[in-house]
């Protein structure tokens, strides 16, 4: 889904000219939003609070959709469904390691593949919500030094949350291969 928002908004604004095609980056946020957090209620931890958590994703869905509809609009970038994201996917991510703590039984962390998500959910969105508030003082700071800091920093987080998602996907592997006869 990401690569054809991607491709179809590069195709917009390259191919076709059109001034704006913030609706497709608008209607990923909402699609990635979501799933990102019904990613993390898969967790084990949230096997008692599951049905709470997939109300918390519908209701993001919702607002994220009203927000796109009657305020922002489409042809804005949608910045109050972005942090509204970051908030709840940080509140997952709280919630996941209070409940991880609170099991009686002994998980390895470094070999859960939810632990890795979360670490790097976590920082990602709140890296993010720290971009989204003080975005006009880091634009001005850029016009007057020319230095990029946003763009370092945004950086930084993709890398941590890449490398955490490839962490993850390395737990899982490991952990769902199937056991020689």
């Amino acid at each position: 889904m990401i690569l054809i928002a991607e491709i179809a908004g590069w195709f917009m604004s390259d191919i076709i000219r059109t001034e704006n095609n913030s609706w497709v980056f608008n209607t990923l946020l909402i699609y990635t939003g979501s799933f990102t957090l019904w990613i993390l209620s898969q967790a084990d931890p949230f096997k008692t609070t599951k049905r709470n958590l997939e109300k918390g994703i519908f209701l993001y869905v919702v607002l994220g959709s009203i927000n796109m509809i009657f305020f922002e609009g489409f042809r804005n970038y949608n910045a109050y469904s972005e942090m509204l994201l970051d908030l709840m996917v940080c509140s997952y991510c709280c919630y996941f390691f209070y409940k991880t703590l609170e099991e009686s039984e002994y998980r390895n962390l470094y070999r859960y593949e939810y632990f890795w998500l979360a670490v790097g959910f976590l920082f990602s969105s709140l890296g993010s919500a720290i971009l989204y508030i003080f975005i006009s003082s880091l634009t001005s700071f850029y016009k007057h030094t020319h230095i990029n800091i946003y763009g370092y920093i945004n950086s930084a987080l993709n890398v941590v949350l890449y490398s955490s998602l490839i962490m993850s996907f390395i737990c899982r592997r490991r952990n769902t291969r199937l056991l020689p006869v």
